[in-house]
């Protein structure tokens, strides 16, 4: 499981992974500061360089219970809430 880089003391937003990146990137979740889904997403590619910004182009967002798609990516995140980054898969 992916550790996390930042200092929990503070208010931090939450950021869970599902599906995609937590296989392909093996980390679950960490903590970031506050900022539109785009800055949050800089931090996160910042705290695992791993990453790729092309991994997030079709991921939906979940933000208070609502999907936020790529488009909509301006959308600000306070501290103390969560989000939830996932892709929906298809099988058959």
């Amino acid at each position: 499981m992916g550790s996390n880089p930042v200092s929990e003391g503070e208010h931090m937003v939450k950021v869970i992974f599902y599906n995609l990146l937590r296989s392909k990137y093996n980390i679950n979740e960490t903590m970031v500061h506050k900022g539109s889904i785009n800055e949050i997403l800089d931090q996160i590619i910042k705290q695992y360089p791993q990453m790729q910004r092309k991994d997030f182009d079709t991921a939906v967002v979940f933000h208070k219970g609502k999907p936020i798609h790529k488009i909509n990516f301006n959308h600000i995140v306070d501290d103390s809430e969560e989000i939830i980054i996932t892709h929906f898969v298809g099988g058959g």
